[in-house]
């Protein structure tokens, strides 16, 4: 006898099941990489809430553009917004992740910055978008702007995890977010272990929060 599979929503159900305001999401669900639809709104919505002119977001590990999408959909209609992206689109990073990255490079026709970009321009959110392609300890140096909303995505080792946290959390303006993805995971550490010594009890971080494996904190105004 044959047992019939469960029936699951697809990723566009569950996202329309939580409202049609989040239809500018959609593109997500097409494109590869990994995020759950609590993660994509969560995204979405806190990129909603930055000023309205010339608010910035910095993304560090873009991929194909899954995340990307979410905080661009966000960032678009407000004045002048800005969303820079932070890979060296050669599927590099952490040891754990290197053969799943490697395998799915291979099918990304024409390379990973071009599926990325193609991705956010059929989502008509290229304009957005900034792309600066290379590793974020280099970017940090050259970048002295103050940021609105920090998403720590890229290489998952303790190491470069606690590396991106000091380059990049300073520069988070008072008041903005910081997010870091894969927090609670049960292959990686690093980023479980950065929020855990250097994030949750420094009271400069405030109104923490976890949303599936995201881990999100503010800024304190003081």
């Amino acid at each position: 006898m044959q047992t019939k599979k469960p029936w699951r929503l697809g990723t566009r159900a569950k996202l329309l099941l939580r409202g049609l305001r989040y239809a500018p999401l959609l593109p997500f669900a097409s494109i590869d990489g990994w995020l759950t639809v609590d993660e994509a709104i969560t995204l979405y919505e806190l990129s909603r809430a930055l000023p309205n002119e010339k608010p910035l977001a910095v993304e560090i590990g873009s991929w194909q553009g899954k995340s990307s999408v979410c905080l661009a959909s966000g960032l678009a209609g407000k004045f002048r917004p800005r969303l820079c992206c932070i890979d060296p689109f050669d599927a590099s990073g952490d040891a754990a992740s290197a053969d799943v990255y490697g395998t799915r490079a291979e099918q990304a026709t024409g390379g990973l910055r071009a599926t990325f970009e193609a991705n956010l321009a059929a989502a008509g959110l290229l304009d957005v978008v900034e792309v600066h392609a290379g590793f974020s300890h280099d970017e940090a140096r050259r970048f002295v702007e103050p940021i609105d909303l920090l998403f720590v995505d890229g290489d998952h080792a303790y190491d470069a995890v606690k590396q991106d946290f000091v380059d990049w959390a300073p520069k988070v303006r008072a008041g903005g977010f910081l997010v870091m993805h894969d927090v609670v995971h049960r292959e990686h550490d690093g980023p479980r272990r950065v929020v855990e010594e250097l994030v949750r009890n420094d009271p400069l971080w405030v109104d923490c929060r976890y949303v599936d494996s995201m881990f999100v904190a503010r800024k304190t105004m003081t």
